[in-house]
């Protein structure tokens, strides 16, 4: 009987992607959704080979999975600021970049220069700085894009830098949760009631996302 080869399945999903992104291009003029449906397209068969492999970092190596998820979005990135969809570019880009990012952590050695508390710290400060520019632009889309910005920073935290100190980690998920209720309470009081719902939903959501992580990594 012939073994099976979850390796395979990303050549699957190259191969849809890429008739997808192909298709998108030539009938439509909104690239950075064609690239957001190719990458959604792609990531459920690699995740299916790296999960079902026995040594998924010996066949998609880190290093190299790192470098074109980073530019990738950088690529990305740079289009919507050129096409005047910044926030939906930061959007995509994130979805490129992201997965890659935490691909590299679970089963690559650092080449990251800052310490995974200062790399939180980064993500998180981009998450505020992406919900706060979605608020002029694309609430819906800057949301969106914090909340994967910021639990692509805990997470890559959780992995390179272990479990949170207990003290570290309430007093962090207060400043979430407490910050997400005082966002909502002051701009809908403020006649801002939408924005104030994103960015508590933001908030909270990464301080569920902290206190998740950190009652499993203690268990």
């Amino acid at each position: 009987m012939s073994r099976p080869v979850p390796e395979a399945a990303p050549l699957v999903g190259v191969v849809l992607s890429s008739a997808f992104a192909l298709f998108g291009f030539l009938v439509s003029t909104n690239h950075l959704a064609t690239v957001l449906g190719s990458v959604v397209l792609l990531y459920p068969f690699v995740a299916f080979g790296i999960v079902r492999s026995e040594t998924p970092e010996d066949v998609f190596l880190p290093d190299p999975v790192l470098a074109a998820g980073l530019f990738g979005g950088a690529l990305v990135s740079l289009y919507g600021l050129v096409s005047g969809q910044l926030a939906f570019g930061a959007f995509v880009a994130s979805v490129v970049a992201v997965p890659p990012a935490l691909y590299h952590a679970r089963f690559g050695d650092s080449v990251n220069p800052l310490s995974p508390d200062a790399t939180l710290a980064v993500g998180l400060l981009g998450a505020a700085v992406l919900l706060l520019y979605g608020a002029t632009d694309s609430l819906l889309v800057g949301a969106l894009s914090a909340v994967f910005v910021g639990f692509g920073a805990v997470d890559y935290r959780r992995h390179r830098g272990g479990p949170l100190q207990r003290r570290t980690r309430s007093i962090a998920v207060a400043c979430c949760l407490g910050g997400g209720l005082a966002a909502f309470g002051i701009l809908t009081a403020t006649g801002r009631p939408t924005e104030g719902l994103a960015a508590g939903s933001v908030l909270v959501a990464v301080g569920a996302f902290l206190a998740l992580g950190a009652d499993r990594a203690t268990r």
